[in-house]
């Protein structure tokens, strides 16, 4: 299709993840046919590329950047890190999906350096400034939104299929120190900021599909609004 010929010469995928649903499941089976067919293999050896010749670049341009408390677990670890003398796990949680918005200009493909940051962290009578001496890492999955909404819309979860194209394995590095002085009352800035790594694949939803199993979870406690 020309809109898809036409996306697939630029230097993002952006141009293609708008172009909907409908239009990525035509062009992924047109690939699984053209690659899965030895047919076509004087078709697709001319273009075909060692790995080791290749330099991964981040696949699409992050236009937002919004990192979830998806993990009952992992929000309770946290919150014995920050809160040792307090209630570790919020009182929210259980109600809504905690998150903020990150820094997407500091959304970096895998393999990219990445440099110690400095800032404050607490101190006995007055912080002090210096590198973070507790850089962590967060394993991740990223979900990649291809196509938007307007402003004021309100997206269903049953329309998840319709603006998700794929995943993507995510490390958001952390300054744990950092964190625990800056992030109250507005939650996490330089700390968690100073780069998030992605995998340069992405792994479509429909690639997924066959894969999906039941979801079972420990009863709500409180149930959802």
């Amino acid at each position: 299709a020309p809109d898809v010929a036409a996306a697939w010469q630029q230097a993002s995928l952006n141009a293609f993840l708008e172009l909907g649903r409908a239009t990525w499941s035509v062009a992924r089976e047109w690939l699984l046919a053209l690659l899965g067919d030895d047919g076509h293999e004087h078709l697709v050896r001319p273009h075909l590329v060692p790995v080791g010749d290749v330099t991964m670049h981040l696949p699409f341009e992050v236009a937002d950047y919004v990192d979830f408390y998806a993990s009952e677990h992992h929000a309770t670890n946290v919150g014995r890190i920050f809160r040792p003398d307090g209630e570790p796990l919020l009182p929210n949680w259980k109600h809504l999906p905690v998150g903020y918005h990150g820094r997407a200009g500091t959304v970096v493909s895998s393999g990219t350096p990445v440099v110690r940051p400095s800032g404050q962290r607490r101190g006995d009578e007055r912080p002090s400034f210096g590198p973070s001496a507790r850089l962590d890492i967060e394993a991740e999955l990223g979900f990649v939104v291809g196509v938007g909404s307007a402003l004021g819309d309100r997206v269903a979860t049953t329309d998840f299929a319709d603006h998700v194209f794929g995943v993507v394995g995510l490390n958001d590095w952390s300054a744990r120190d950092l964190q625990a002085w800056e992030y109250q009352p507005l939650g996490p800035f330089l700390s968690k900021n100073f780069a998030t790594t992605i995998s340069p694949w992405i792994v479509t939803a429909e690639a997924l599909a066959p894969f999906r199993v039941p979801w079972t979870r420990a009863p709500e406690d409180p149930p959802a609004l």
